[in-house]
């Protein structure tokens, strides 16, 4: 998760998925009558998505826009290829501050209640702490109220595949600690109603959350394996002598899922992931929390 060359290139799902979601909800977003909004997006990785998706199509007067993630890399990446944008910030940080650099657990106190929008577009799933993390979005929006837009999954058949690959005397010295990469609400047997919840007590009014059945056709053995290099946890233990053989591994249990057609080195090879998406608008309630 730390190759933001190989992200950009090979997250076709999560750019599909983003663009989608991100022109059907920014009509119903609360923008400011005097357009000098602020927008902060969180786990933006390489940055892709809100530079060619949200920010061309902010107000013409918009403040600024931030992106923050916890990987310096990918921040560095960001800030190479797009900080030349007129109003841009690119910063490391983690949401849930679990990280040295956050002070006490906090968020930086000159980032608190400054914007009036918080997207973020599959990353939470990696967050375990989501009340932290829905506290510091909160903490975040303005103190007059404010918007999110925050998609991220439920479930996905890549988390299917890490439990498997975790049992194996093969890799699971490598996935000692698998559930810390599995989305919180994998296990949820009602994810609306559970993460409802949890936007309520952490503050949240106007909300609406909706679980969605998606589904991702990957064409070809090489477009599966680059995407699942480019977002596995584990491969930076994994030997790099045995990179190939990991993933090899990967596709061959989603095979036994009988997920993919076709054998591995076939030209029609291909791979129809299953998953679960959340997404959430919702408003802030007014006043300090």
């Amino acid at each position: 998760m730390n190759q933001p060359s190989l992200y950009r290139r090979a997250s076709a799902v999560q750019r599909r998925d983003a663009k989608q979601i991100w022109q059907q909800y920014m009509k119903v977003m609360q923008w400011r009558a005097d357009g000098r909004d602020t927008l902060i997006d969180i786990g933006s990785g390489s940055g892709n998505v809100l530079m060619q998706y949200i920010y061309p199509i902010m107000p013409a007067q918009f403040d600024a826009v931030w992106a923050i993630d916890i990987s310096e890399s990918m921040i560095d990446f960001a800030r190479k290829n797009y900080g030349d944008s007129e109003r841009s910030h690119f910063e490391v940080l983690d949401i849930t501050c679990a990280q040295p650099w956050c002070n006490e657990l906090k968020l930086p106190q000159r980032l608190c209640g400054q914007f009036d929008h918080v997207t973020s577009f599959y990353c939470l799933h990696w967050v375990q702490n989501q009340k932290r993390a829905l506290r510091n979005i909160y903490q975040l929006l303005r103190r007059s109220g404010g918007d999110c837009l925050l998609v991220f999954l439920a479930n996905h058949s890549f988390f299917d595949v890490y439990i498997e690959l975790s049992k194996s005397n093969k890799w699971g010295r490598y996935m000692t600690d698998t559930m810390r990469f599995v989305a919180p609400l994998y296990n949820s047997s009602d994810p609306r109603a559970e993460y409802s919840k949890l936007l309520h007590a952490n503050g949240f009014l106007d909300f609406s959350v909706d679980i969605r059945n998606k589904i991702f056709v990957y064409a070809g053995r090489q477009t599966l394996k680059d995407n699942l290099k480019a977002i596995s946890p584990y491969l930076s233990r994994v030997p790099e002598s045995q990179h190939e053989e990991f993933l090899d591994d990967m596709i061959q249990v989603l095979l036994k899922m009988k997920l993919c057609s076709g054998q591995i080195n076939e030209e029609d090879f291909k791979c129809t992931t299953l998953y679960k998406l959340t997404e959430k608008v919702f408003g802030r309630k007014q006043g300090p929390y």
